[in-house]
This record gives C-alpha cells, sequence and structure tokens, in this order.
C-alpha cells in the first residue's frame, strides 16, 4: 500500500474513535499486504475504535494468519459459510542462491564483520549457518509469540487453544466458530441485516474513504483551521544508497545526496519544532548511511529528533536511527543488524563462457583488487577484512553515542544479528515500543508543545515518475548479472547493490524472508 494512502488510513481510525456520532465500524477483510509493524498498527488503530464505544465488526473474506490478525480487534467476526481458515503461525522461507549463481558462473566474494552477519550466505551458500538459523529461530520465535498474544487477547483464546487451532487447520468456518476464532458464519448481507437490528433500524451508511476525505477537507477550511507548531515526519523508505542512480531498479530509496540537504534544511528551519524519522529500510551503504547519521547528529543540536521504525530498520536502517534522541519500534519490528558486510561479484567465468578474456596492463602494483572478474588474493582479503573491520568499528561507536553506551556494551547485541523491537527493547537498542503517532507525539512533548495543538508535515523522496522503468528498458537483460538478478527474481536486486557498490561497505539486513514475515529485503 502506498505510504501516504496508509497514513490516511491510520488518521481516519483515530478520527472515527474519537467521534461520538458515529455508532459502528464495519470493515471487510481481504488478503492483506502489510508488514507486520503495519498490521499491528492497524490492529491497535481499530481496537481503539472498538475500545471508544463504538461497535465494530469484521467480515472475513480470507481466512489466513495476518487477516484473522487484524478481524481480531473488532468485537465480532463473520465470514461465508465456504470459507476456510488457513493458520500457519509466523514461519520464514530463506532462498539461497550460491549453487544457482555458480551455474551461471558467477560467484559472490563477500566478507562480513560480525558473527551473525549472515546476508552474504544467500548468495555464497546452499543452506544456512548454525549462527543464522540461531538468530532467525529467536526472531521468528518472538515474532510467533506477538502474534499468539495478539490473536488470543482479541479472542479470548488460550495459546493452547491456538496451537491446536494451527495444528488442526485449515478450519471449516464451521470449525472456526467452535474454536472461537471467529463468532459466525454468513453472507455479507447478512451482516448488514445483523446491524439493522442492532441499531433498530437501517444505518446510515458512509463509506470509509468518503468519511476520511470529508474529515480532511473540513480540516483545511480557514474557519475550523488554527495556527499550530509544526513537527516534521520525514519517511525514509528502501535501501540506503548514496545516489539514486546507484539502485536504478528499485522503486524508493534514501539516497544521502537527496536526504542530507532536506535534514540540513530542517535543521535551520525556525518553524519547524521537531522532526521524526520515519524509517522502514534494509539498509544499504555505510558511508551513505554514516553521512545520514551525521546530519541527524547536527540536527540534534538544535530539535528534538525521533526514530520511528515501521517494518524493517536494520542495519544501515537502525545507522540512520542510532543518533535520534529517542528510538521508537513496533514489537514486531525487524531491526538491529548491526554489522557490515561487502566484496564483489566475481563473473569471470561467466564472462570466459561467452568468450570474453581480460588482460591486465599499466604500472599499477595491485589493480585486481575490485575487478569483478577474479577472487579476492590472500593479501587483498586481508586488507578487505580490515577495511569492513574499520567500518564495523565506526558502526559500533555511532551506536554506543546514540544509545548513551559504551562499544563493549553494545558489542554482544552487534554482531550482525537481527532482533525484533520488543527484544531490541530489551537489549537497550530501542527506547520504546509505539507507533508513528506516538512517537510524533512524544517529539512534541520533548519540543515543549501540546500534541494535540502540532500540525505533522511529510516530507518524501519519491522516486522520479517513469524514472525506473525507462532505466530498466535501457538496461537491457544481456550480462552474466542480468541474468543472475532475473534467476533470483526480486531478490536479485540485492545482487545489484552488491555489483554497483563493489568494494564498499554495506549495511545489511541478513536475509530475504517470503511474505510469512516480510516482502523481500528491498521492498519499499
Amino acid at each position: 500500500m502506498d505510504p501516504s494512502a496508509y497514513e490516511k488510513m491510520l488518521d481516519t481510525l483515530h478520527i472515527i474513535s474519537k467521534d461520538p456520532k458515529i455508532m459502528g465500524l464495519h470493515i471487510e477483510v481481504r488478503t492483506l499486504r502489510f508488514g507486520w509493524s503495519q498490521l499491528y498498527e492497524i490492529h491497535a488503530a481499530i481496537r481503539s475504535v472498538a475500545e471508544s464505544g463504538t461497535r465494530v465488526t469484521a467480515y472475513l473474506t480470507s481466512g489466513s494468519d495476518r487477516e484473522i490478525l487484524l478481524a481480531s480487534a473488532a468485537h465480532h467476526i463473520t465470514m461465508p459459510p465456504p470459507a476456510e481458515v488457513y493458520l500457519t503461525g509466523v514461519a520464514a522461507s530463506v532462498r539461497f542462491y550460491g549453487s544457482a549463481l555458480q551455474r551461471l558462473g558467477v560467484e559472490a566474494d563477500l566478507e562480513s564483520a560480525g558473527a551473525y552477519k549472515s546476508f552474504g550466505e544467500a548468495y555464497t551458500r546452499s543452506a544456512p549457518t548454525p549462527e543464522n538459523r540461531e538468530a532467525m529461530d529467536h526472531l521468528l520465535g518472538d515474532l510467533h509469540d506477538n502474534w499468539l498474544e495478539t490473536l488470543g487477547q482479541g479472542r479470548s483464546m488460550e495459546v493452547a487453544q491456538l496451537d491446536d487451532a494451527l495444528r488442526s487447520a485449515p478450519l471449516s468456518s464451521e470449525n472456526a466458530v467452535q474454536r472461537g476464532l471467529i463468532d459466525a458464519a454468513r453472507y455479507a448481507d447478512e451482516d448488514w441485516t445483523a446491524w439493522e437490528e442492532y441499531l433498530g433500524g437501517e444505518p446510515r451508511k458512509i463509506s470509509f474513504g468518503s468519511f476520511g476525505r470529508l474529515r480532511r477537507l473540513l480540516a483545511k477550511l480557514p474557519m475550523v483551521r488554527k495556527k499550530k507548531a509544526i513537527v516534521a515526519v520525514v519517511h525514509l523508505d528502501g535501501p540506503v544508497v548514496e545516489r539514486r542512480e546507484q539502485m536504478p531498479r528499485s522503486g524508493r530509496v534514501i539516497a544521502s545526496d537527496d536526504v542530507v540537504p532536506v535534514i540540513e534544511e530542517l535543521t535551520d528551519n525556525e518553524q519547524i519544532k521537531a522532526v521524526v524519522l520515519a524509517v522502514n529500510s534494509p539498509g544499504g551503504s555505510a558511508l551513505a548511511s554514516d553521512l545520514i547519521s551525521r546530519s541527524v547528529m547536527a540536527l540534534k543540536e538544535k530539535k528534538p529528533v525521533l526514530a520511528s521504525m515501521g517494518n524493517v530498520a536494520a542495519s544501515g536502517g537502525y545507522y540512520i536511527s542510532a543518533e535520534a534522541h529517542e528510538i521508537w519500534a513496533h514489537k514486531a519490528t525487524i531491526t538491529g543488524s548491526i554489522g557490515v558486510v561487502g566484496g564483489k561479484l566475481v563473473l569471470g567465468s561467466a564472462l570466459g563462457k561467452l568468450g570474453v578474456h581480460s588482460s591486465w596492463m599499466g604500472p599499477a602494483p595491485d589493480p585486481g583488487l575490485l575487478a569483478p572478474h577474479t577472487r579476492f588474493h590472500p593479501e587483498q582479503r586481508r586488507r578487505f577484512r580490515a577495511s569492513l573491520r574499520r567500518v564495523y568499528d565506526r558502526f559500533i561507536s555511532i551506536v554506543a553515542s546514540g544509545r548513551g553506551k559504551t562499544t563493549d556494551e553494545i558489542e554482544p547485541v552487534a554482531q550482525g544479528r537481527v532482533w525484533t523491537g520488543s527484544q531490541a527493547m530489551d537489549n537497550g537498542l530501542v527506547d520504546s515500543l509505539g507507533t508513528l503517532k506516538d512517537a510524533v507525539r512524544a517529539a512534541a512533548v520533548r519540543a515543549s508543545l501540546n500534541p494535540e495543538r502540532i500540525k505533522t508535515i511529510p516530507v518524501r523522496f519519491d522516486p522520479p515518475k517513469f524514472g525506473a522503468l525507462s532505466q530498466f528498458m535501457r538496461a537491457g537483460t544481456h550480462t552474466p548479472l542480468d541474468m543472475a538478478v532475473g534467476f533470483a527474481g526480486a531478490d536479485g536486486l540485492s545482487l545489484q547493490l552488491i555489483y554497483g557498490c563493489s568494494g564498499d561497505a554495506l549495511a545489511l539486513e541478513p536475509s530475504v524472508l517470503d511474505a510469512e514475515v516480510w516482502v523481500g529485503w528491498l521492498s519499499p
């Protein structure tokens, strides 16, 4: 979903929760494509409506993990009699392309700093290392526990009951009613009949979107608009790069060339009383992350700066958040991954199959360090590892500075390990659990403002229209890298980043999980 549409949805739910004239909210829950953090935020917003005294009902057309979780915020859940409930719980399918790349003659020659920094494994191995499996089991276990807890609270069910439902799925709608997962098996028109009975007459209906547009329009009228202090919300979505051109096939990116000047302007603008960084990023260039972090350091000297983490704010995504006065996350946010990885794609074998060969010329003593057709030789590897270690140490020092801790205190929770938001708070990497709206309110309080009397201004870095498409068409799909990217599908965008930034240290979230956890590590 478009980020602005998502925020409008949350704003509308907030308005509904405060409006005593609204008697009910009926939600049709179809197949969802939200990340877990977004899902929980919408769930909390619907729950606020339900707790305000407004009756909330949900009609499920799809009964999988995400849909049933969201619907559990309602007082009453129904679904069509023929529908099935497919519950699996939180799981991850991690793909490994090492063998596939070898068949194409492409080798990922990567090094990392941090025992749990497992990003490169996807392109060098055919199975996870024990450290990777340990970290992922810990991470997914917490996400699964959150899912069980939230669903259990919403449906007044014990964990044992939910576990039994997981082991028995798929469930018929009747079985789901018997277990307490839903309240009734009936069709949508029957839901409206039930509403008429509840209200004692036919309800006056208005669509969710129309209601939200009307209220936002009224808020802009001079007669109701009041002068308010401004809190800027800077949306940082996508991989971190220095220049947008480094990721021509991606949509939204966090380009330091774009972001730093904007943060500098926010620093000097006296109308802006506080800034919230809304971060949703798997990381990327360590240098670009550092440049953005430095601009945040200057900003925090002038006014309150808070970071609010979305679905994922890992590695470079954490780097650019670390210097904020406060870090907010959702309990299901994927964060941490404080570590670096770097290297190059070795295309020599693939080019050789095409009859392309290379010869070095000139006086340079060691020209092949970043050459894409040869592996690192031992001395090059030693120097490259030392370079990564320097970047890693810098990353640790930034986190320690922002968190008010020593590097020795940060090291045990770093090493590239990923955490959920709740785990990160336990480890001192996050200050509070809550939504973006909660972070905005906290920023207002820090700026000595009344949270009810502020105006938020969103700052976005949207991609140029048709830019990614035209660059993709110009690029073609004929090189060994293009073949590899095409083979890997959406996941291959990470190969593109490695190739486009060969030799650069990358602060990247470690693995690509399918839609059961989040969709692609480069999803904007």
